[in-house]
């Protein structure tokens, strides 16, 4: 059974039956059931709309006419259980929980094209559209958050003399005019240009200049040469900005985008359009009126592509390099010492494990994870440092998290441990999530609930976190949770130097290092240093460096640490045994 939950805010018309008051991100996946003709084929698959318990009278909301679409309604006195776990929408297949609109969106795609008799191919090259999270993808983050975004603002702007167009419009105009990229190019140019070549050297020898491929003219739609998923989610979203700004009148300032538009509008003999244009048509309720403004102000960037990493994960405030000059550092560090605080991690001195690696089955074990042979031992020993705390930690019906759980590792190894208890793997890799839940039923476990959804989207009750290796920031958001809810957390953090401020995330963390001379930049600097630990027993290693990295791991966790203490937190600073396991070896144990 497949149950997709939908925020709306009010039933509204006249007889308050068939027409809806819900956010973009609902409109989005409804008009994507539609067109991918869910529920209609396939596997039983249920649509619910989850009343708001938020109220605000400036919504980013359209009204919808669901006559012709099944649907349960739940008000917001009576949410069931599902919806409460994560950031709406929410899609659950039985003990799977999918939250983000591009992981539901994929997901959805994926049951259309198993049941379906003549499915619509929009997961691109291997089925890998939209497959990154919106935390390390742009193409994503574009689709799922910032052209929402850019949405919402057009819908709630009001009439004025002057608009500018929100930037991330623009950037999507200026990504079009960008030549196309796409993987296997030879073998596209081959099928549209009727060549047979296999490298650059041959392309350069083509000598009819009709032969030639255009990788301008074929950037004909969002990801390259073929329609996908992003398409149809950016089409659903622009289609909403051009009831409010017809984008016509933009074709001078926009013209990549208006092209883009019409052709996604007249594909499938319109179909798209057309269902979009069936959801928003009623007699008795207009909530998308054209904008009155006389002048639109767009500011194109004169080269922008949406191919590119996402250079702002290291969030250097303005600075294209942060150096690590060793005087600098030193001098830095020495305002650390100031705060005559007792930074260092103490050795673990546990001598037996609370369990026996022999009682394991073997797909708990790494072994049973894909690892590589020269890894396995490593990896036992960082999952037996934070199994052997949270084992002490856990009580019978206690709900622990394993965050960014990948495969599994962690989780599944509680899982065994600790039958009484529920784990929650949270994970927002697609393909990672799937290996862990092919573990988790060779094993036949039954205490394993997964979620696929980033961070910020998880909101679920749990008693203890836990973490082996959080990416960078991803560490402290993890704490976060915990002391958001008073659970204890065992916590190995990672990639110090890829922490970057969030609107819920600033650094530093406490109050103590928050009064302190030490300038964002600074605390920065000694995160990227924590990152210079390398293995003390390789003779390429400067030991000297390796050591005032480890040093200055244990600088930054203690400003995590202090951050939970300021809460009523007890926290111990470790190190795990043995040290060489990893050169990310330092973990925090948090109890309230």
């Amino acid at each position: 059974m497949i149950d997709l939950h939908l925020e709306y805010f009010r039933k509204t018309g006249l007889d308050k039956k068939d027409l809806v008051e819900i956010p973009i991100e609902s409109y989005i996946l409804l008009v994507i059931c539609k067109y991918l003709s869910q529920p209609e084929i396939g596997r039983d698959f249920q649509i619910n709309f989850v009343q708001s318990k938020i109220v605000s009278e400036h919504r980013d909301s359209v009204v919808v006419n669901i006559e012709n679409v099944g649907v349960t309604f739940h008000e917001n006195e009576l949410w069931p259980a599902t919806p409460k776990y994560c950031q709406l929408p929410i899609l659950t297949i039985n003990d799977w929980i999918i939250s983000g609109l591009c992981g539901i969106c994929r997901r959805i795609a994926k049951t259309h094209v198993e049941y379906s008799q003549n499915p619509k191919q929009i997961l691109g090259f291997k089925g890998n559209t939209l497959l990154a999270p919106a935390e390390i993808s742009m193409w994503t983050k574009f689709c799922e958050v910032d052209v929402i975004k850019c949405v919402r603002e057009v819908l709630q702007q009001e009439n004025c003399n002057t608009y500018n167009i929100p930037e991330d419009i623009a950037k999507f105009e200026s990504h079009l005019s960008q030549p196309l990229k796409t993987h296997n190019i030879y073998k596209l140019i081959n099928n549209v240009q009727k060549v047979k070549i296999s490298s650059q050297q041959e392309y350069n020898k083509l000598d009819n200049e009709t032969a030639r491929f255009n990788f301008y003219e074929n950037h004909k739609f969002a990801e390259g040469f073929e329609k996908t998923l992003a398409d149809i989610i950016l089409f659903i979203g622009f289609h909403l900005f051009d009831r409010r700004i017809p984008l016509d009148t933009l074709h001078a300032k926009l013209p990549r985008i208006n092209n883009w538009y019409r052709q996604i509008k007249a594909d499938d003999n319109g179909e798209l359009n057309q269902i979009c244009n069936d959801l928003l048509s009623n007699q008795h309720c207009h909530t998308i009126s054209r904008l009155i403004v006389d002048q639109l102000v767009v500011n194109v960037p004169a080269s922008y592509s949406l191919y590119k990493s996402d250079t702002k994960k290291l969030n250097l405030l303005g600075e294209k390099v942060l150096t690590t000059n060793q005087p600098e550092v030193l001098g830095i560090l020495k305002k650390v010492n100031q705060l005559r605080l007792d930074t260092a991690s103490i050795p673990n001195d546990r001598k037996i494990n609370l369990f026996d690696w022999e009682t394991v089955p073997l797909e708990a074990k790494p072994e049973g994870g894909m690892l590589p042979s020269k890894r396995i031992e490593r990896k036992k020993h960082q999952l037996e440092n934070l199994a052997n705390e949270v084992i002490e930690l856990a009580r019978p019906g206690y709900i622990i998290v394993d965050f960014c759980s990948g495969t599994g590792h962690l989780g599944i190894l509680l899982a065994c441990l600790l039958p009484e208890c529920t784990i929650y793997l949270l994970e927002n890799k697609e393909e990672s999530q799937q290996l862990a839940m092919d573990r988790v039923q060779r094993l036949g476990l039954s205490n394993v609930v997964y979620f696929q959804c980033n961070l910020n989207y998880f909101t679920a009750h749990f008693d203890i976190g836990v973490s082996l290796h959080a990416c960078g920031v991803a560490s402290d958001i993890v704490l976060e949770k915990c002391i958001d809810l008073r659970a204890k957390f065992v916590c190995c953090p990672c990639c110090y130097g890829k922490i970057c401020e969030l609107d819920a995330i600033q650094y530093p963390r406490s109050k103590i290092f928050q009064q302190s001379e030490l300038l964002l930049k600074e605390y920065l600097c000694i995160a990227h240093c924590a990152d210079q630990t390398h293995d003390l027993n390789n003779s390429k290693t400067n030991v000297e460096k390796s050591h005032q990295g480890f040093h200055c791991m244990d600088v930054i966790d203690k400003d995590r640490a202090l951050r939970a203490e300021e809460f009523g937190y007890t926290v111990i600073q470790k190190r795990l045994n043995p040290e060489d396991c990893t050169p990310k070896n330092r973990l925090l144990v948090g109890t309230f």
